[in-house]
């Protein structure tokens, strides 16, 4: 200690040392009096070794302020239909109508730009409802299959001579396999309803006995009344609420599989505008399933098919809030479904003209099951079955499946999530944690061929959760290419095909239930520590930037991302259904308010076996950090799917349904609104670049760094 003494007092300046013996006021010290007092004040003074800066952030990017938020880059520049033609899109002119024809107008593309991109996002950071805002619903989603459809329009003699050429839906989302033939030996068979119940969900405890109904409250807070649902009944909540659009209905069993069917825009006319609904049951409310366990094969079980139709005695269209029923119910012998996706583009059969002697397909639909397998069934067209059935009746019609038109097994592992990439591209999750992909259209054409996957990715430690394809071309025009998955092993991973592994861009310390991609916001949206949803950006400039979204109030089981507007869904296991606008303003703290709104939510009273589901619950704005705190809710009440509408257009682009553990399902139409019922830039035109208009002063957003 001394040496260190000495040391540190030779080091001194002399000047700095004449200064204090001039302010000092206190007599010399001798002796050994003085070595002590010395050696004392060097303990304090000696600096410690300097802690090296850490940091969470494997990235170098400009972050001027926590409250900065990176204006998302668009990956794609808009549709090219040919060099010397300008493409537009469509708009809608008008409040969109569920059952009739809607008026659009051509508009320039969001990303064709970047100063359209930056005006439509500012326009998207004011929207502040619970759906998107009508005026400014665009299709951003990309195909292949659009690609070379656009490329054979423009070679027509009467597309070359125009000047502006309109990419309407029709030429963004065609319709494919048309040429598919059913085998005989694959053909449907109608049973009775006798027969049909056998594959519906049961009571656990009495195996022949049929689902027990589901008992809930509904109707405004301390107003609410008691209603029993049985299994495939359904209830219109107008008549609680008079605003409502919504329909909850009962599909008899915790749901684990749901999606909407697309359909062509010349074919909606014809089949009088109904929108078709997936629904995949569980075989009874105490079935669980075990990740990577097979069941034997055969095992019943049910998809159910639902549709929102027209009401009968409405006057107008505009009034009409439309009626829901299940109309077919397709059973099957894989087992329950852990996940069904229908073919991203319309896949069934024109139907206009009479019904054929045949039933016509209404679409592929593609699905992991208990048994564990990934199937694909071709679905009938539900009019077309049992001479008229379904307008004499309310029941369904029970439609018995054989086999289905594609069936892959591994010897190694079963399946546990899927996703279409195009019509033809599938990517799987293995138990095993390998992301297999198979191209099935050959094999669709050529059911005698071998299935063989043209990849095979060790991606994660532990069986895969679920994935996505990031629906975005290559250089060449080819794709998509790339593929995001999340594990039980809690890693997010990024894993492009052409490459031999993949790229983990977040780890948690939970399971990762859901991975979507949102085409607005240019970027992965998923789960984060303490159920925070969060977006990591895939643009080229900013990959791998973060942003937190919101911060449900449990464990999340479902996250889904539109083609059509940038507001996320939020299914959560404390029965609440959320959505918030992804698209916000640059800055926190501006006049826009970041809202995170309840869409419903569902309780469970123990002591009284009853539920209750809430609605008209008050938006709240999203903390500046995610809040803490947890609790323990009844697995009945989670909202285990969530989904947009994706196959009907811009009309449809509001369309939310949900889906609960206890067997109630919800379809909700959902709009949006301005902050303060203002249009940013004054008008929709004007915003879009159609017309000269005043831009809005915004102090929120600061460009800076965007």
């Amino acid at each position: 200690m001394r040496r260190v003494t000495k040391k540190t007092q030779t080091t001194k300046k002399k000047g700095k040392a004449k200064a204090k013996d001039k302010t000092t006021t206190k007599p010399k010290e001798k002796g050994k009096q003085k070595e002590k007092t010395a050696a004392s004040s060097s303990s304090l003074k000696v600096p410690g070794p300097a802690a090296a800066p850490t940091s969470r952030q494997n990235y170098a990017l400009p972050n001027p302020n926590i409250h900065h938020r990176h204006r998302p880059v668009p990956l794609l520049r808009g549709p090219i239909v040919a060099s010397t033609a300008a493409a537009r899109v469509e708009r809608l002119v008008r409040p969109p109508l569920l059952f009739a024809p809607n008026e659009t107008a051509p508009t320039n593309a969001y990303a064709s730009t970047p100063s359209l991109t930056s005006r439509v996002g500012k326009g998207w950071g004011a929207s502040i409802g619970a759906g998107p805002v009508w005026q400014m619903v665009e299709d951003l989603g990309w195909f292949q299959e659009a690609e070379k459809y656009q490329q054979q329009q423009a070679n027509l003699p009467e597309q070359a001579a125009q000047v502006q050429v309109v990419c309407e839906e029709r030429m963004r989302r065609p319709r494919v396999h048309a040429d598919l033939a059913i085998p005989d030996d694959q053909a449907w068979i109608v049973l009775s309803a006798e027969d049909g119940i056998a594959y519906m969900p049961r009571d656990g405890g009495l195996p022949a006995a049929p689902a027990p109904p589901v008992s809930c409250n509904f109707g405004p807070y301390g107003e609410q009344t008691n209603v029993n649902l049985e299994t495939l009944e359904t209830l219109k909540l107008s008549q609680f609420f008079p605003e409502s659009r919504a329909h909850v209905f009962n599909a008899g069993a915790s749901v684990l599989g749901l999606d909407w069917c697309p359909i062509h825009p010349d074919d909606r006319p014809h089949c009088a505008y109904n929108y078709y609904l997936a629904v995949a049951p569980l075989p009874s409310r105490a079935h669980s399933p075990e990740i990577g366990v097979r069941v034997p094969h055969p095992l019943r079980a049910c998809v159910q098919i639902w549709s929102v139709s027209p009401s009968s005695g409405v006057e107008g269209p505009s009034d009409d809030k439309g009626e829901m029923r299940c109309v077919a119910v397709l059973c099957i012998e894989s087992g329950p479904a852990l996940e069904l996706k229908w073919c991203p583009l319309p896949s069934h059969d024109p139907l206009s003209g009479p019904p054929p002697a045949s039933p016509r397909k209404l679409g592929l639909l593609a699905g992991v099951f208990e048994d564990g397998s990934l199937s694909v069934y071709v679905v009938p067209y539900p009019p077309d079955l049992a001479s008229g059935q379904l307008s004499l009746t309310a029941d369904p019609v029970y439609v018995r499946l054989p086999a289905p038109i594609l069936r892959i097994e591994l010897e190694e592992a079963a399946f546990c999530a899927l996703d279409w990439g195009n019509s033809e591209l599938i990517a799987a999750g293995l138990a095993n944690g390998v992301i297999v992909v198979y191209n099935i259209g050959r094999a669709l054409r050529s059911p005698s061929e071998p299935v063989l996957p043209i990849g095979y990715f060790c991606a994660h430690q532990s069986a895969i959760r679920t994935l996505t394809w990031v629906r975005v071309p290559d250089r060449q025009g080819n794709g998509p290419t790339v593929i995001a998955s999340g594990g039980y092993d809690g890693l997010q991973c990024l894993t492009d095909i052409r490459e031999v592994g993949g790229y983990v861009f977040n780890r948690t310390r939970d399971a990762i239930n859901s991975v979507t991609y949102s085409p607005y916001l240019s970027a992965v949206v998923t789960i984060d520590h303490e159920n925070t949803i969060k977006s990591y950006s895939v643009s080229p400039s900013t990959l791998g930037r973060g942003h937190a979204l919101m911060d449900p109030g449990g464990p999340v089981w479902s996250v889904s991302a539109s083609d059509y507007h940038p507001q996320l869904a939020v299914g959560s296991a404390d029965g609440t259904c959320y959505t918030t606008n992804g698209l916000r303003a640059t800055r926190r703290g501006g006049y826009v308010p970041f809202l995170v709104h309840k869409v419903y939510q569902l309780d469970y009273s123990r002591t009284e076996g009853r539920f209750r589901m809430l609605d008209r619950l008050k938006p709240r704005e999203m903390a500046e950090r995610a809040e803490g705190g947890g609790g323990a809710w009844h697995p009945s009440v989670g909202v285990q799917r969530v989904t947009w509408h994706d196959g009907a257009g811009l009309t449809a682009a509001g369309m939310l349904a949900s889906a609960t553990g206890s067997g109630l399902c919800r379809v909700d139409l959902l709009e949006g609104r301005w902050f303060r019922d203002r249009c940013p830039y004054e008008r929709v035109e004007a915003m879009r670049m159609e017309v000269d208009g005043m831009e809005v002063d915004e102090p929120e957003d600061n460009d800076e760094s965007s």
